[in-house]
């Protein structure tokens, strides 16, 4: 771990004229050169000849140095911050109020629909500006680039957002900006897409790690790692982030910081994996699965608890797994990643067999579309790829109700509204129901009156 003096300039040597005026990116083996003493003879005429090369190199690296100043580091990130955050989804909105509430920050995002929700939020923060104009992008000194890295249908990972936005900092962006990228991405995946400009701009990533829904503890006191690809560049986010959080942990290499995000959550994928085999195993011994996990839980050390459910959603834990997995070989991962992702549409075909057994024609209630508890986000819901699954299966008689999802979100299920929510309604209208997420808003007790209609809990 590097430890940080904001008073202490760290400069990158440079080693040969080669590469004189480049910063050496952290991580990069140093390369061998003609000084390398270990190589040292005891032939005078050899050992001279080091000298001169030796001197030449030092002027070399003066001059290099001083290139340095003048184009890198210098304005701006060295003036006064004025922070930009690309993207202003959920993550994007948080850094936003972050780092809004300690320096001038824009709000850019492409979609105006968006800025035009979140215009109400941020309106008290004086601060705070919200744009899609490119052009305010020559404005900021400080870019935190926090758009969705995604999957495409065949579940490849799709990077294509993350480019774009690079793309459209880095055209725009003065010559010693800062860059950093907040958002998911493969090990070694900074360096990459960084790397090029870092002849121009502190390139760095900070992988972001606040949990949609949870208020506590807030993003300030959540630990935020940082690293970059030079000293300069992670004393520049150093600057900035230690100022909007409360704990700033710097790592070596962005490859450490890559790692740390996607072994967090695919953590959380395997350990959720394998409590769903253990809720499995309790059903099939007739065993209450949440009685044995809080047994389990009163451990003061060695275990975690995690709660079974039908699978796992949003953008970050299902997605994850295959971001790291694209360059590892981790088959215990792939596994647990498999059968989270298979598990809400093998629990439906279970249930429209048993629904089938009573009715052939059964008329079924999907309750909890959001991926989880107090979500309106569908991407990757669990409940979304149960209700497809009875689509495909043949259900006629298929309905959703979820109070913070909108109908055009998923304009192929009827939503059930909220006047049709009761239980002499739901009695009539369908012969089960199945809660895929509990989801907040829902009148519980309209099910417990339910006489008729079957009720499975997941």
């Amino acid at each position: 771990m590097l430890s940080i003096n904001s008073s202490t300039q760290l400069l990158p040597r440079v080693e040969t004229p080669e590469n004189a005026g480049t910063s050496k990116l952290f991580g990069q083996r140093r390369r061998s050169s003609a000084l390398d003493m270990s190589l040292m003879t005891v032939d005078p005429e050899l050992k001279k000849g080091y000298e001169v090369l030796e001197s030449d190199a030092r002027q070399a690296n003066f001059a290099a140095h001083q290139a340095n100043l003048r184009v890198i580091h210098t304005t701006p990130s060295d003036g006064n911050p004025l922070v930009c955050v690309v993207g202003v989804g959920y993550v994007g909105e948080i850094l936003l109020k972050e780092f809004g509430s300690i320096f001038p920050a824009i709000g850019f995002d492409l979609s105006d629909s968006r800025l035009q929700y979140l215009q109400p939020y941020f309106s008290p923060l004086k601060t705070v500006r919200l744009s899609s104009d490119l052009s305010i992008l020559k404005e900021a000194t400080h870019f935190c680039i926090s758009v969705p890295t995604l999957l495409r249908p065949d579940k490849s990972i799709n990077t294509d957002h993350l480019v774009r936005a690079i793309a459209m900092v880095t055209s725009q962006a003065r010559p010693g900006s800062t860059i950093v990228i907040e958002s998911s991405v493969s090990v070694g995946m900074t360096r990459t897409l960084l790397g090029p400009y870092s002849d121009r701009f502190h390139c760095g990533m900070s992988p972001e790690r606040v949990d949609p829904g949870r208020t506590q503890p807030p993003a300030r006191e959540i630990p935020k790692i940082i690293s970059a690809l030079s000293e300069p560049a992670l004393l520049s986010m150093h600057k900035i982030y230690s100022q909007a959080f409360e704990t700033v942990i710097p790592v070596s290499t962005p490859e450490v910081a890559e790692m740390t995000k996607l072994f967090e959550n695919c953590y959380r994928m395997v350990n959720i994996s394998y409590v769903n085999e253990i809720a499995d195993a309790c059903a099939k011994h007739g065993i209450d699965a949440d009685e044995v996990i809080s047994a389990a839980a009163t451990k003061p050390f060695g275990f975690q608890s995690f709660k079974p459910g039908l699978g796992v959603g949003g953008h970050c834990i299902p997605i994850n797994p295959r971001y790291l997995m694209v360059n590892n070989d981790l088959p215990v991962l792939r596994r647990a990643t498999a059968d989270t992702w298979a598990r809400p549409r093998l629990a439906a075909r279970e249930f429209f067999k048993v629904c089938k057994q009573a009715n052939e024609e059964p008329r079924i209630l999907v309750i909890g579309m959001g991926f989880k508890p107090g979500q309106s986000v569908i991407s990757c819901s669990p409940g979304v790829a149960f209700a497809d699954e009875l689509q495909n299966l043949g259900c006629d008689g298929l309905a959703f109700y979820d109070p913070l999802v909108e109908q055009a979100q998923i304009p192929v299920i009827r939503k059930l509204s909220e006047e049709e929510y009761s239980a002499k309604l739901v009695d009539a209208l369908f012969d089960a129901v199945a809660v895929c997420t509990k989801q907040e808003k829902v009148d519980w007790l309209v099910l417990k009156n339910l006489t008729r209609a079957v009720v499975q809990w997941y």
